[in-house]
């Protein structure tokens, strides 16, 4: 299946246009804020999990038609949440599960007829309930591989990073065929996500609206752990393959993809 690149729409210059006439040019600084939301405080860059002491605002940028994802995880028992903002900067979707384990994560789809490519915005704020000092880690990845369903050999997750929580692959996926994901190492979660281009709404997932879930027992990321999913799509398309550690270390990360 060859993959196609998308033009970004130019919705960096309608924000600018925006601000442009609802507030005066001293007022508006070079790189926010924008609408809905305050300022970014930095770049969130694909480089793996960063640890934070402090709340904030990160700018993402992707490049590519592919689905991608920002998550987050709260460290030494503080529990933090995450928000994605569209181009525009106002509110796309956003996971608060209570807990610091499992982690919050947000996925987006960049490929043809869905979310454009370009600049988003994410924030991590505090669970209500919080009485740990603010510590946790966030991850943004943005996608740019696949995952092979014409191979049986195992295939490697992860890898780019020295410590993540998620890492993301696009998959193609047609309908009505019977597909097992096989995953294996230290790992706690599989996703598979899918959207339709006539349906907004299902242009971002969390864990709450994955369209196929499976969640590993044990938590010794160090003990590798092998687990199945099956997957029988509706529709053909590029589904994205999540894959989620509620840690930032483990056993290295593999999985396959095979079909009668």
């Amino acid at each position: 299946m060859i993959r196609t690149t998308r033009v970004p729409i130019g919705l960096a210059t309608v924000c600018a246009l925006l601000l442009a006439f609802s507030a005066p040019a001293s007022a508006v600084p070079t790189r926010g804020p924008l609408p809905c939301l305050a300022p970014t405080s930095s770049d969130l860059l694909d480089e793996g999990a960063v640890l934070k002491s402090s709340l904030g605002t990160y700018r993402i940028t992707t490049a590519h038609s592919y689905w991608s994802v920002v998550a987050t995880r709260g460290s030494q028992g503080y529990d933090s949440d995450i928000v994605l903002h569209d181009p525009t900067s106002c509110p796309l979707n956003s996971s608060t599960l209570g807990g610091f384990s499992p982690a919050d994560w947000v996925a987006f789809d960049n490929n043809a007829g869905r979310l454009p490519i370009g600049t988003y915005a994410t924030r991590v704020n505090g669970h209500p309930g919080n009485t740990s000092p603010v510590k946790y880690l966030v991850q943004f990845v943005q996608g740019d591989q696949t995952l092979s369903t014409t191979t049986t050999a195992f295939q490697p997750v992860g890898t780019g990073y020295g410590d993540w929580i998620v890492d993301i692959r696009d998959v193609y996926l047609s309908a009505g065929t019977p597909y097992t994901f096989t995953v294996s190492g230290g790992l706690s979660a599989l996703y598979v996500l899918g959207s339709s281009a006539g349906a907004p709404g299902g242009w971002s997932k969390t864990a709450a609206t994955a369209d196929f879930s499976l969640t590993l027992p044990g938590t010794d990321l160090y003990t590798p752990q092998t687990g199945t999913l099956a997957v029988t799509p509706a529709q053909s398309g590029w589904y994205a393959a999540l894959f989620v550690r509620n840690g930032w270390w483990g056993a290295p990360v593999s999985a396959r993809i095979t079909s009668p």
